[in-house]
């Protein structure tokens, strides 16, 4: 077999597939770095594969007071979903059952690109 590399970066040849998704970012605060951690963890749980999850997400990235909408630390996550509708619906209930039941906790768009579909 052939050695495939890619930027210097070794390339298995292995079992690999990939899907069309829609993907959003959201910037979750709060007033301290653990509340915001602890809304973006609880939010991205069970989120491990659209199938039978109904999307995927993780947290990208802690983010400075000065990162944030509202100047209040904060955790970028990042929510993928096979389709626009499913994507909201995932967003609409993990934001609401997760984030907006956190003390003090506020949720803004990740993101400043509009629809590309």
């Amino acid at each position: 077999m052939l050695e495939l590399t890619s930027t210097d970066v070794r390339i298995d040849d292995t079992f690999a597939e990939a899907f069309d998704m829609r993907a959003t970012a959201l910037v979750i605060t709060a007033p301290t770095e653990r509340w915001a951690l602890q809304a973006a963890t609880t939010m991205t749980g069970f989120a491990t594969s659209v199938i039978a999850c109904g999307c995927e997400a993780g947290i990208d990235r802690a983010l400075a007071p000065g990162e944030t909408p509202d100047g209040r630390p904060g955790v970028r996550v990042l929510m993928f979903s096979v389709s626009t509708s499913e994507l909201q619906r995932q967003v609409q209930n993990r934001v609401g059952q997760c984030v907006l039941t956190s003390p003090g906790s506020a949720c803004y768009a990740g993101l400043d690109a509009g629809d590309e579909s």
